[in-house]
């Protein structure tokens, strides 16, 4: 890191722009000047996109700032290598956050990242580095892929041409390229939405963002293609390839038009949608998106003096005091609790303790659920933050539960979700019966409600009835003791090999797509042998609740005479609202809890 003297202070309402060398030989060292400029009036300078990489590659790259020896990371040092301008040509003017914010001194940070927003949207171009090539995953061969579907007319029988399973080593490795740091880093969440223009960079190549989006969308057309000749039973990777890359940076689902401030997502939305991001600071999952959200005025000042804890906190409370709503208590995804978070604040880091799968949040069903109808919370916070204060109503008690589903391996090993789902059958089954009705429950809860198979070109669009005869079918190749005596599911053999190979991959398909939904999740059966699918913490004993404004019952249990929030739980028949309706009727007694 540079010395502070290399920094003047900023005057107000000013930016530092980095003014680079232009040279002719790539090996010449990067020579850079930093200028000061009116945030009103910048000129013209392009804004660099970019992931600063392993904690292990920072401070080993280096170039000249004002002439002395600077250390940056190295992936600026090969950016700024490709990027600036050839000898006889102006200087490459461009904002840099770790060289035009003094990284140092954490009050200009915290005016600075306020600022961020606008800095990109007046910029000429957002300049988006990927990288230099990666040999060891096959980085050129992905990037030549994209090149050909880039060249590619849209349309699906031009693209199945190209998607042919002689050609998988290249999709497994655009779907390794598409999981690319740059992809998974949060502030490039803001920098590539404010831009008015935007340019790819790789190696020495480039194309314009708008066209890598493109390909997105014409893999997306060809998804039927890509499914039977490549991923049938890799859901997660033909996910990848379908939203991955540069869809994993749309501001919130369903949204692909430019971020706009009078059209900007909820904070709650841009978290929940890009919860998997990752930042060098922790702060920095929230800081790094609440300028490109609705509450951006609302939220408060960014203060880096804070702690994370106290940031999160901060985060939580903002968004039920401003939203009447309480979904936000249901999106913690780490366990581990490094940070000694009140349960009911959510943990933002992508600190992973799923390595290879992360919990599916109930929030991502369409339509979505409405556990509390049109209620408002009402809630109140005390001991400094510490307690939240909710109302709602006990609906039961977690009577039995079953084994939990923890997905270890890769998403195509079917068998030891086989194995928990025919455990999750015999505690449903043993506990709550196997009529027709009971059926039924069952296959909307174990996979947590309506979802319909997503391998096919819609032949079983929401019949659930194929979930349970496409796993037991599964079973009856794999694990055939496992099938119970009088299974009510009809398992007809096909007539000829190839008709047997084919349902043997929509199996497959099927069982890898819901155990997806499941990890990290376990059955339960309640007192009054209602079927739930509940976080894999859930424990006998525990109660469901219904907490007003919360659009998902939450498993809450009884530590010293307050509750600990465990998770939000699908509770079958209580999801669209039919317990407020006992709560009208005298059926359940509304109470506070207090959550700590």
């Amino acid at each position: 890191m540079a010395p502070l003297k290399l920094y003047k202070q900023l005057g107000d309402n000013e930016i530092r722009i980095a003014e680079i060398k232009s040279t002719s030989n790539e090996a010449d060292d990067v020579h850079c000047h930093l200028l000061h400029v009116s945030r009103d009036e910048p000129g013209g300078y392009q804004a660099l996109s970019y992931a600063w990489g392993p904690p292990q590659e920072r401070g080993i790259g280096q170039i000249y700032l004002e002439g002395t020896p600077h250390a940056v990371t190295r992936t600026m040092e090969i950016a700024l290598r490709k990027l600036r301008r050839k000898d006889g040509q102006p200087p490459l003017m461009i904002w840099i956050d770790a060289l035009c914010i003094n990284q140092e001194d954490d009050d200009e940070k915290c005016e600075q990242v306020e600022k961020m927003r606008t800095i990109y949207q007046q910029a000429t171009e957002v300049s988006i580095w990927l990288g230099p090539e990666d040999w060891s995953i096959q980085s050129s061969l992905a990037w030549q892929l994209i090149r050909d579907l880039y060249n590619c007319p849209r349309d699906v029988d031009a693209l199945s041409n190209i998607i042919q399973p002689s050609r998988k080593t290249e999709f497994d490795a655009l779907v390794r390229f598409f999981r690319r740091d740059y992809f998974w880093r949060i502030w490039v969440v803001q920098e590539v939405a404010c831009a008015a223009k935007a340019t790819v960079y790789f190696g020495s190549d480039s194309i314009p963002w708008s066209g890598l989006v493109e390909v997105c969308d014409k893999l997306s057309d060809a998804r039927a293609f890509l499914r039977r000749a490549i991923y049938h039973d890799k859901p997660a990777s033909l996910f990848s390839l379908m939203t991955g890359g540069p869809k994993n940076l749309v501001l919130s689902k369903g949204v692909t038009s430019p971020f706009s401030e009078t059209t900007a997502p909820s904070l709650l939305d841009l978290l929940s949608t890009h919860l998997s991001k990752g930042s060098s600071l922790q702060h920095d999952k929230v800081y790094g998106i609440v300028g490109v959200s609705a509450d951006r005025d609302s939220f408060g000042k960014i203060d880096y003096g804070r702690s994370v804890r106290a940031t999160y906190i901060h985060t939580a409370r903002h968004i039920i005091s401003t939203t009447g709503r309480l979904d936000v208590i249901c999106m913690q995804q780490n366990d581990d609790n490094v940070h000694d978070l009140p349960s009911w604040v959510a943990d933002w880091e992508r600190r992973n303790l799923f390595p290879k799968h992360r919990v599916v949040s109930l929030r991502y069903r369409t339509p979505g659920f409405t556990a509390s109808g049109s209620s408002i919370s009402r809630v109140s916070f005390s001991h400094n933050d510490e307690v939240l204060t909710a109302a709602g109503f006990v609906v039961d008690t977690i009577k039995i539960v079953s084994q939990p589903l923890y997905v270890h391996g890769l998403e195509n090993e079917v068998l030891p979700t086989l194995e928990k789902f025919s455990d999750w059958w015999n505690v449903f089954v043993n506990n709550v019966g196997s009529s027709d009705e009971d059926l039924a429950v069952f296959q909307r809860t174990f996979c947590g409600g309506s979802w319909a198979p997503s391998y096919s070109e819609g032949e079983f669009k929401e019949d659930q009835t194929h979930r349970l005869t496409l796993f037991f079918g599964l079973m009856q190749r794999l694990l055939p003791h496992l099938i119970p005596e009088g299974s009510p599911i009809s398992l007809t053999m096909p007539a000829n090999a190839a008709a047997d190979e084919m349902i043997e991959r929509c199996e497959r398909a099927m069982v890898s797509s819901a155990a997806l939904r499941m990890h990290a999740k376990r059955l339960v059966i309640s007192d009054e042998k209602l079927a739930g699918l509940a976080p894999q913490l859930a424990e006998v004993g525990d109660k469901i609740v219904v907490l007003l404004g919360c659009n998902f019952p939450v498993v809450l249990r009884e530590v010293d005479c307050r509750c600990e929030f465990i998770g939000e739980v699908y509770l079958d028949g209580i999801m669209h609202g039919e317990a407020m309706e006992g709560l009208k009727s005298g059926k359940y007694k509304e109470q506070n809890f207090e959550i700590h």
